[in-house]
């Protein structure tokens, strides 16, 4: 009787054991799930509920079940967000058939997270993605080579912070909230972390074959640049390139050149290098060149010549333009009310150009040309009543074939103006100065060369001062010595 008795207290302890209960859900109590997530639950010994139950806010959704292995599931049926209760009923089989109940409670959410991403369009020095989202939601940045997880502050707030390479990446920002519900945004990121790296192989340092080069710098960097180049303190025009800039220099004087580059980024980076060049392209010197420091040759050389003839030079030319020419280049500079800053320029070289010396007393004619004596020829000047007048002028006016026209002077009252010709007074050629009434002619009375018969004017054989007219300009100036 005894062992009956144990027999039947196993039997029934086992049986016991092995009734239906549940043993973990889907969605958990107190969890906040998607209005579409699935509800699954375990149960214990699932064979031996006989009977199932299921009702969603006391609302019987048996039908929708499913059973499994393990135990059933079901979908949600159509919740509103909020708080839920689920409630499962299990009818047993065996001795212990009676019912038993399992109620919990989850929140559904189907509202998908605000999203804000500050903007990301400009160049920056590091990556950063800064936004508000749901409050502590959970917020990824992706990209091709990895990803940064951050969660949101209590206010929604957050700041991520994506290790990415110089260049342009794109991003995909998901923000994920506890129901699982997922915003996406979509950026493009643009990272410059360095400075422009410049490679100036495009200058040479000395150029002897043109004094206007096209130079040439070499740009990397990982977002677009901006670059001004001054040559001398000026500012240049610069062209982009597919691969730099090209600066266009303009005219260079001979001699050496300062040139400046400066380029910035996108980022806010500045790279700035300096390069001197040199020119050397010609020996011969013309009125349109410049000359400064570092100039070499026949040119310089030259122009030591005429600032020798203008007073402001001594000694032998030089043929290297150090600093006593740029000395005295500024001496004639001062001299002449020229602007003063050491360069030869056009406007210098035109007024050293060339110069006429008259010696009355001799009745000669010097002609200089860069410094040089280059011709002589002999004149008539002015006679005791009206003497050619002595000091500095200028060439102011020339004329070939001119037209006698009357002075307003008593020696020329009643005369008429006589047309160009055999007869005209002034020959073929008239070469005004800036001395009131006088000028430097031809003259159809050749007898009077050598001697003091003019009206004041230098009087010159036609041949000479037709080659004379050749050789100068006006603004050339015309001393007249004793």
């Amino acid at each position: 009787m005894v062992v009956l008795v144990a027999i039947a207290g196993v039997i029934a302890i086992r049986a016991y054991a092995d009734r239906p209960a549940v043993e973990s859900t889907t969605p958990t109590a107190g969890s906040v799930v998607s209005a579409t997530a699935p509800i699954h639950v375990v149960l214990q010994s699932a064979d031996a509920a006989e009977d199932v139950r299921l009702a969603i806010d006391g609302h019987d959704v048996t039908s929708t079940i499913t059973r499994s292995p393990d135990g059933f599931g079901a979908p949600l049926p159509a919740l509103s967000d909020g708080p839920h209760q689920a409630r499962v009923t299990l009818t047993g089989t065996g001795l212990f058939a009676e019912r038993s109940d399992y109620t919990w409670g989850f929140t559904t959410d189907s509202t998908l997270p605000s999203l804000t991403v500050a903007p990301t369009s400009m160049w920056s020095t590091t990556a950063t993605v800064k936004g508000t989202t749901e409050p502590r939601a959970t917020v990824t940045a992706e990209w091709k080579d990895g990803q940064v997880v951050a969660r949101a502050g209590s206010d929604g707030s957050f700041d991520l912070r994506p290790e990415l390479n110089d260049g342009v990446t794109p991003v995909t920002i998901v923000a994920a909230d506890a129901a699982g519900n997922k915003t996406t945004i979509r950026r493009t990121l643009r990272i410059d972390g360095a400075e422009p790296s410049l490679n100036l192989s495009g200058i040479r340092e000395w150029y002897t074959d043109t004094d206007q080069p096209g130079l040439y710098v070499f740009v990397d960097d990982a977002s677009p640049t901006q670059m001004t180049a001054t040559l001398n303190g000026q500012i240049a025009k610069t062209t982009p390139t597919a691969i730099g800039y090209r600066i266009d220099t303009g005219q260079l004087p001979q001699g050496t050149s300062t040139i400046v580059i400066r380029v910035t980024d996108r980022a806010g980076h500045a790279t700035e290098q300096t390069r001197e060049l040199g020119v050397d392209s010609t020996e011969t010197l013309t009125n349109d060149l410049t000359l400064t420091l570092g100039a070499r040759g026949n040119d310089v050389a030259r122009l030591t010549r005429r600032l020798r003839l203008e007073k402001a030079w001594t000694g032998k030319p030089s043929w290297i333009f150090d600093a006593r020419v740029e000395q005295a280049v500024r001496d004639f500079q001062t001299k002449a009310g020229l602007p003063v800053d050491g360069i030869a320029r056009p406007a210098l070289l035109e007024r050293t150009a060339g110069r006429i010396i008259v010696f009355k007393s001799k009745f000669v004619l010097d002609l200089f040309l860069d410094g040089k004596l280059v011709k002589q020829y002999p004149i008539a000047v002015g006679q005791p009543l009206y003497p050619t007048p002595t000091g500095d002028f200028v060439i102011t006016l020339m004329e070939k074939d001119p037209t006698w026209t009357p002075p307003n002077s008593p020696w020329a009252a009643g005369l008429e103006p006589v047309p160009p010709g055999a007869t005209n007074p002034l020959g073929t050629r008239w070469i005004g100065t800036s001395a009131p009434l006088v000028g430097i002619h031809g003259t159809p009375q050749d007898w009077t060369i050598g001697s003091a018969a003019s009206h004041g004017c230098i009087r010159m054989h036609i041949a000479d001062v037709e080659d004379l007219y050749d050789r100068v300009s006006v603004g050339m100036p015309v001393e007249l010595r004793a």
